[in-house]
């Protein structure tokens, strides 16, 4: 009795620490991600977001960006996509900034669901082609008033319309706390050129 005892605690000792081959990866490779196209995923909005104000805002490419919004009807599968740009800025650097963000956000959608196809020359992607899309490129507090608006239009899916400004567009003008703002920037950009020498 007292032996059977004792190889009951030995076998329980041996299963608590561990001593039993592992099933997790029984093919005992490395673990392999998995590309192929997947059903119902759903999409993390709040890293597409991340990643979008990464890439655009205080980025040199995009000097006018101050801040990329969007709002996502998964019902009626479209998105308001509204990008807020600095005073000053032309219609023209306007929709060489909504086309820049219309093509990155299916990107990067299309990272985290194969099943969109990536964007390209002559098409805003897989995402655009399943949702409707309201495009608003604006300068920061003007949101009551669109005659300063620079891109206001509805791009249906699949259409791959191309980003126009909006007509009869205001460029709002810089003030001086803009140029002071831009004037330092400059200025620091310089110093840290001339350090770096």
């Amino acid at each position: 009795m007292r032996n059977k005892v004792l190889m009951i605690c030995a076998v329980s000792a041996m299963l608590l620490t561990g001593c039993t081959q592992s099933h997790i990866l029984a093919g005992g490779g490395p673990a392999e991600p998995v590309f192929e196209t997947q059903q119902g995923i759903v999409l993390d909005w709040t890293q597409i977001g991340n990643d979008m104000d990464e890439e655009f805002v205080d980025n040199k490419d995009y000097p006018m960006a101050l801040s990329v919004n969007y709002s996502v009807d998964q019902e009626k599968k479209s998105i308001d996509l509204t990008l807020i740009v600095k005073a000053g800025t032309t219609p023209e650097e306007a929709v060489t900034f909504g086309d820049a963000a219309v093509r990155y956000l299916n990107d990067v959608a299309a990272d985290q669901d194969f099943s969109y196809e990536r964007s390209s020359e002559t098409s805003y992607g897989g995402f655009f082609k399943n949702y409707d899309l309201h495009l608003i490129v604006m300068p920061d507090y003007t949101m009551k008033e669109q005659q300063y608006w620079l891109v206001d239009m509805d791009i249906p899916k699949g259409s791959d319309e191309k980003i126009v400004p909006k007509e009869g567009a205001v460029v709002m003008e810089t003030t001086a706390a803009d140029d002071t703002e831009e004037a330092d920037e400059t200025e620091t950009e310089a110093e840290q050129t001339q350090a770096s020498k």
